[in-house]
């Protein structure tokens, strides 16, 4: 469960925006700390990915889904 999730459940897309953008970055962090030999940030990349996974689950727990 993501740390921001509303406890209704409804979909918010500007707060799934905003988390989807979040998770871009953290990915984008992610890939430079694990290419980057002896990376000053190496010792937080647990942190870095526990965020991106919360930030991922939050977008798409706040995204509307197709209605099939």
């Amino acid at each position: 469960m993501g740390l921001f999730k509303n406890s209704n459940n409804q979909p918010s897309e500007a707060f799934a925006a905003d988390e989807q953008h979040r998770a871009d970055g953290l990915a984008h962090r992610i890939g430079e700390i694990t290419s980057t030999r002896d990376h000053p940030s190496a010792d937080s990349l647990t942190f870095y990915k526990d965020a991106y996974r919360d930030a991922s689950t939050n977008a798409a727990a706040h995204t509307a889904q197709p209605h099939h």
